[in-house]
């Protein structure tokens, strides 16, 4: 989905009040927040003439003339404040029209964002500010400058807000911005890429972020400039001749900017609720706990809405596939109508009969008792059915079935606790050895390659999920933990099966493995996946694996692959949004697609459904090696023998941190809400790749000191 930006400067009509007139205003505000309470009657003159000194040196960052302002109607101040805002407006208006060239700003675009809104605070809001700021510490009006400038407490007086329509934009859309800005504690366990969650009592919600400084490192005409003198006046770091880019190379190190993301329909309410109670309930002159909680009923309703509308979205996008449902992997069924029409429709039947179950135990018709008994029941029918056949391979072909239904079964996490479902993943183990056992041990069943790949392909396909797959760290990162379903020397003995067959097909039987396309591409593509796994922890001699991975990917991972899985996608027969994340990030990490391109897709296609954090960090990981670590630009780059010196390095220490930091976050979002096994590989990738070790805790050397 492509994004149509507006950036709007909302800025309120110009003040042109004297400090004098001010005063009336100080002392309403002063007897709002009930000061003489705070600071006794004796201090409150002091207390006024700080603030009004405050509020000199605003009026001096705005470049208001009391000389001019009097002479004329209309006041146009030109101070540093408004040269810089006015800058940034102009800035990102460039990026609405596509006037850079720049991968971040592209992906900026395509993040979701609707509107740009670019203030700073107006007289009366500054006002208010100083007061409450100065009631709950008075030493911070003492140096009135600090205030306004960078770590000052008055950290939000340059703000920008970023509009997406749904919920699930606003990760994609605080994910560009880190290209934009520069702000602390970003990889923090409990932050979304640097942006922490507000609620108010009122019903206001959304996402922050403060303290945070303007930096598009990526920008060479930002680069470019010689840095200002950091000891300067900000009054006289400034040229009357000055232009956008120049304002903004000078002033983005002294003034902070405060970063909101809303919905569309946050923003609708946030406006209402602001127009008509900010007084009232931000500020605290007659509050009234009854319209508190009208107001919070109203959001909630907003909020309740606006999911239905995000869900509504999706369904709509998800739609277009029910008519592809179909039967997993055609070809294996293909085979067995040719050779069997009455064994074909059995096997259909039996597939019709589990998708029946799975869709009434969704819908809670009956209990987890009953659906795993009839499971387990139909297994035991197509048990029974291949023991009474002669052709060899309507028996394997059933086998087969019979341990899919198993692995149906284990992939159930969501309604069945870990004990369960470890139980059902060593039986379907047992199922897809025993079926493997049988086809190796005939070899005269019809496609015997074919068939025995597939077995192969699900069983380590369990033990990717439910264990390390590959992977063969040292025995401390299980230390305490439940061992995996299949151990490391298995897996190897499986996946060098399944590379030989998969090496050794004839071009007959790969043709007929390639008109099943999504059969194909699956399997090639998750045997990348692991040859990437035993590639972590192998040793860099030529043994017989290594041997076997180049001859796979010479033949199987290349562009005539890309093209088969963007027909998938043009015709919609691919509705597993993790798959297509996972794929772009395997064709990144070989250098058949670019990362912007493949992040343009991935968040199109995040509207389909919910992507998990592991396949986000694996594309993370991806780029990170395109980027950084092989230093290509364009594809041709990753075919060079040797890394170019000719790079930005400016450009590159800015993608090896935002490419780290978000596999960091996307790290302990995945320790929270997936598995251990999943959390473990992608901790291990992460520290291999970058060097860089992944702490969980930030603050408990500081605490025991």
């Amino acid at each position: 989905m492509r994004s149509n930006m507006g950036v709007h400067h909302f800025l309120p009509k110009v003040d042109c009040r004297s400090l004098d007139a001010l005063i009336p205003y100080v002392d309403q505000v002063l007897d709002e927040k009930s000061a003489h309470l705070h600071i006794g009657t004796v201090g409150l003159p002091r207390f006024k003439e700080d603030v009004l000194k405050c509020m000199e040196v605003y009026y001096q960052l705005l470049g208001r003339d009391d000389a001019s302002a009097e002479s004329s109607d209309e006041c146009h101040f030109d101070g540093p404040l408004p040269r810089y805002v006015d800058s940034l407006i102009h800035y990102f208006r460039r990026v609405e029209q596509q006037e850079f060239s720049n991968n971040e700003a592209m992906v900026l675009e395509y993040s979701g964002v609707k509107t740009i809104k670019i203030r700073y605070k107006q007289t009366n809001s500054v006002i208010k500010k100083l007061v409450k700021l100065g009631l709950r510490d008075r030493e911070v009006l003492k140096d009135p400058l600090s205030i306004f400038l960078k770590d000052g407490a008055l950290h939000d007086l340059v703000g920008i807000l970023f509009i997406c329509s749904y919920p699930y934009e606003k990760e994609w859309v605080a994910r560009a911005l880190y290209n934009f800005f520069e702000y602390k504690h970003r990889t923090d366990d409990h932050l979304l890429y640097g942006f922490y969650t507000v609620k108010k009592r009122s019903g206001y919600q959304a996402l922050h972020c403060d303290r945070t400084i303007f930096d598009p490192r990526f920008d060479r005409a930002c680069a470019s400039l010689p840095e200002p003198d950091a000891s300067a006046s900000i009054f006289t770091l400034l040229d009357e001749d000055d232009d956008d880019i120049s304002v903004i190379k000078k002033l983005k190190d002294r003034f902070n900017v405060e970063i909101q993301l809303h919905t569309v329909l946050e923003n609708v309410w946030g406006n209402m609720e602001h127009s008509n109670s900010y007084d009232i309930l931000a500020k605290g002159a007659g509050r009234s706990s009854e319209i508190t909680v009208q107001w919070k009923l109203l959001s909630d309703s907003l909020k309740e809405l606006e999911l239905k509308f995000q869900r509504l979205q999706m369904e709509t996008e998800q739609s277009r596939y029910k008519e592809n449902k179909g039967l997993g992997f055609t070809f294996i069924y293909d085979i067995l109508k040719g050779l069997d029409q009455q064994a074909y429709t059995r096997l259909v039947r039996s597939v019709e009969k589990v998708d029946n179950l799975i869709s009434l135990f969704n819908s809670h018709e009956f209990s987890r008792h009953d659906y795993v008994q009839q499971l387990q029941e139909e297994m035991r029918d197509i048990d029974m059915y291949a023991s009474e056949q002669k052709d060899i391979t309507v028996r394997a072909i059933c086998k087969i079935q019979s341990a899919f239904i198993s692995y149906g079964l284990a992939n159930h996490s969501d309604f069945f606790n870990p004990y369960d479902i470890r139980e059902f993943v060593q039986s379907s183990l047992d199922n897809y050895e025993e079926s493997q056992r049988f086809v190796e041990a005939h070899p005269e069943v019809h496609k015997h390659d074919l068939v025995n790949i597939l077995s192969i392909y699900r069983y380590l396909r369990l033990g990717q999920k439910y264990g390390l797959g590959l992977m063969d760290p040292p025995a401390h990162v299980l230390s305490g933990r439940v061992v995996p379903v299949m151990g490391f020397e298995k897996a190897s003995r499986y996946f060098e099966s399944g590379l030989l067959l998969l090496n050794r097909l004839s071009e007959d039987d790969l043709h007929y493995l390639r008109q099943d396309s999504t059969a194909y591409v699956k399997i090639v593509h998750r045997f990348d996946i692991m040859a990437r796994e035993w590639e972590l922890f192998s040793a860099e001699d030529d043994t017989a694996i290594t041997q076997e991975i180049a001859r796979f990917r010479a033949r199987f991972v290349n562009k005539r692959l890309l093209q088969y899985f963007n027909t998938l996608l043009d015709r919609n027969k691919i509705d597993d949004v993790g798959l297509i994340v996972d794929f772009y990030a395997t064709m990144i990490w070989h250098g058949l697609y670019l990362p912007i391109d493949s992040i343009k897709q991935i968040i199109k296609y995040s509207g389909y459904a919910k992507i998990d954090k592991s396949d986000l960090f694996y594309y993370e990981l991806a780029a990170y090696r395109f980027l950084v670590v092989r230093r290509c630009e364009l594809l041709k780059d990753c075919h060079k023998v040797s890394i170019s010196a000719d790079h930005d390095k400016n450009k590159i220490m800015h993608l090896k941190g935002y490419h780290s930091e978000n596999m960091i976050n996307l790290l302990f979002q995945i320790k929270r809400k997936e598995s251990f096994y999943t959390f473990e590989k992608a901790r291990i990738h992460f520290e291999q790749l970058t060097g860089l070790v992944f702490k969980i805790d930030h603050f408990s050397g500081s605490i025991s000191q």
